[in-house]
């Protein structure tokens, strides 16, 4: 069997699937269209619950310090290769079912759908869905998304990322790790010499989520 043969075919997007992200913490990013990884995976192997299929393998939320409240599914997502049932390949989604903004703790009713089409596109992705923009290898600074050669990656953009700022949700990931842990939140901003604990960087996140990991949970 080919190795790459299902991840060569479903690796590059059409233009019109891709959307580049205009502002917030993914602002340059590209958005890919959910329906056409749908698509790709129906022109590959056959129909959804036919010739590929998925389902919830855990579910969990977290209660955040401040009242909003994490949502976080796994799926796991199976193909059909023409001889059988591939194993599970799974992937994991989140977003805040109750979140908080100037008016107060919301609901978000979309959270459980949002939360599942992030799942299935990650899952999706480790066969190569949508593969050559998570590889870099489309520009979509002028709004027209296309495909580019592969570039050596540079210093100065592999720098950058470590001095980004991370997102409410990641944050919102942390505090409630660390509370899990019974680690102090504001000791964590002190031991990095942050005023405050939303100024974290990318970097800093990771380390943190690294340390957090590897402790008991708190009794």
């Amino acid at each position: 069997m080919d190795n790459m043969k299902f991840y060569s075919q479903l690796a590059a997007p059409p233009a019109e699937a891709i959307k580049p992200i205009q502002g917030g913490n993914l602002k340059g990013k590209s958005d890919i269209n959910p329906q056409w990884k749908i698509e790709a995976m129906t022109s590959v192997f056959g129909p959804c619950g036919i010739g590929w299929k998925f389902s919830i393998a855990d579910e969990k939320t977290f209660q955040c310090g401040d009242g909003q409240i994490l949502l976080f599914l796994t799926v796991a997502l199976m193909y059909h290769d023409g001889e059988g049932w591939s194993e599970p390949v799974y992937g994991c989604g989140g977003d805040f079912i109750v979140e908080k903004n100037k008016n107060g703790l919301v609901p978000n009713d979309e959270a459980y759908k949002m939360c599942l089409t992030d799942a299935l596109g990650n899952a999706m992705k480790c066969i190569g869905v949508a593969a050559d923009v998570y590889r870099g290898l489309w520009d979509s600074k002028y709004g027209e998304s296309h495909r580019t050669e592969p570039q050596a990656p540079r210093q100065t953009k592999a720098a950058a990322k470590h001095t980004d700022k991370v997102s409410s949700y990641q944050l919102a990931q942390l505090q409630t790790m660390a509370k899990q842990k019974g680690v102090d939140v504001a000791g964590i901003a002190q031991s990095l010499q942050l005023n405050n604990l939303q100024d974290i960087t990318a970097a800093q996140w990771a380390q943190c989520m690294n340390s957090l990991r590897k402790r008991a949970d708190a009794q």
